[in-house]
């Protein structure tokens, strides 16, 4: 029995072929481009994914087995899928550890932690917070006075505004905060501790 375009292609690939596993990336990747749209991996551009594909592509032929029926576009599809949503999770898990590393000033606030956090390595970051919160109000619209004040209050809402509202007007609060920061801040790492988490 003839082998077929793809299991001969397979066996180049096994074999070390490169351009036998160029060959057969470039015939699925009407697939890899379909599954990629279902998913966002921060930082991953083209490159980034064809790479990731690639390898998943050669992994697959290594460990394809036709000899029951099964068709090699499947089995890539399904490999390719689980090896993203992969990359997903991981991604989530170092954002979630990332999150929870992150004590924001509204946080230290509310939770009268600001003799402890001034005692600590960081006290230069809170220390240039501080001097910059009474410079920062003039500079607030109205709506962003109101979700200021509710966020020294530890609130996530106000009455007058949508939570979206809320959330674009925090986002405004927090980078005319930092920007006021940065002209201040002369070293690179108070420069990284003063980006606020993302909304």
């Amino acid at each position: 029995m003839s082998m077929t375009i793809d299991e001969t292609l397979i066996a180049a690939v096994i074999a070390g072929d490169s351009e036998a596993l160029e060959a057969l990336f470039q015939k699925y990747l009407p697939l890899v481009n379909s599954i990629r749209k279902h998913y966002f991996v921060r930082l991953f551009d083209d490159d980034d994914w064809y790479q990731e594909a690639r390898l998943c592509c050669y992994q697959s032929c290594c460990r394809f087995d036709g000899r029951r029926g099964s068709k090699f576009g499947g089995f890539f599809k399904y490999c390719f899928t689980n090896h993203v949503r992969g990359l997903v999770r991981r991604e989530m898990a170092a954002k979630r550890k990332g999150d929870a590393d992150n004590v924001s000033l509204e946080q230290m606030l509310v939770s009268g932690k600001l003799q402890t956090a001034a005692e600590n390595t960081e006290t230069n970051v809170l220390d240039t917070y501080l001097r910059h919160i009474p410079d920062l109000w003039p500079q607030l619209s109205g709506q962003q006075q109101s979700v200021w004040q509710a966020m020294l209050q530890g609130q996530t809402v106000v009455e007058t505004m949508t939570p979206y509202q809320f959330r674009c007007a925090r986002a405004a609060c927090r980078e005319k905060l930092t920007e006021l920061m940065t002209e201040d801040c002369t070293t690179a790492e108070i420069r990284r501790m003063s980006t606020p988490p993302r909304v």
